[in-house]
């Protein structure tokens, strides 16, 4: 008796909050890492997707000015529960690195070989700069508070927002939302 009323509350519950029947997917696999760099090796911290079957697309996240801090970190973990495997290097000083960095993502055993890149203030105008090198391994590039004259030259398809670390609240699940979008489409193909 007490496990049919058990079950015929959880049932209602359910019915009465939609959103509590949504599975939430497992939490990112985190670790701090290393790779290799234009004649040193390089670090940084990655994410990759709890619940994830097989490769996935990745995404190079390049922090602002002031190198990769928790704000990195937690867009990182964002992009690994949307299902990409991401990597925030501590510290990219050079067009050499981030190039590094992605052909390391590109070829990565997680991944599929398909990368996108991520830039905050200061890093996204090396992401525009990747975006723009030949025979580049970046399909897809978002700049989050790139200067206007950054862009010119990009090779793949490009995203401006505002910038992200700015944000709160709804804005911030929105524009989330929509570098999402736009990842999937140019990483998945969705």
């Amino acid at each position: 008796m007490h496990a049919r009323r058990a079950f015929v509350l959880q049932t209602i519950a359910l019915a009465a909050f939609p959103a509590a029947a949504a599975k939430r997917p497992p939490p990112p696999k985190t670790a701090n890492i290393r790779w290799p760099g234009p004649g040193h090796a390089l670090h940084g911290y990655m994410a990759i997707p709890g619940g994830a079957r097989g490769a996935q697309p990745a995404v190079l996240v390049v922090h602002d000015a002031g190198g990769a801090d928790a704000f990195t970190r937690s867009l990182t973990d964002a992009l690994a529960l949307a299902g990409f495997v991401a990597c925030a290097p501590h510290q990219l000083a050079s067009l050499e690195e981030a190039v590094a960095t992605v052909r390391w993502l590109a070829t990565n055993a997680y991944a599929t070989g398909r990368v996108g890149a991520i830039g905050l203030g200061w890093g996204g105008a090396l992401v525009e700069r990747v975006a723009a090198a030949p025979q580049t391994q970046l399909s897809a590039a978002i700049t989050f508070g790139a200067s206007e004259a950054a862009s010119a030259g990009a090779s793949v398809p490009s995203l401006r927002l505002n910038a992200i670390g700015q944000l709160s609240g709804e804005s911030y699940a929105q524009t989330l939302s929509q570098a999402i979008a736009f990842l999937d489409r140019h990483l998945r193909g969705s």
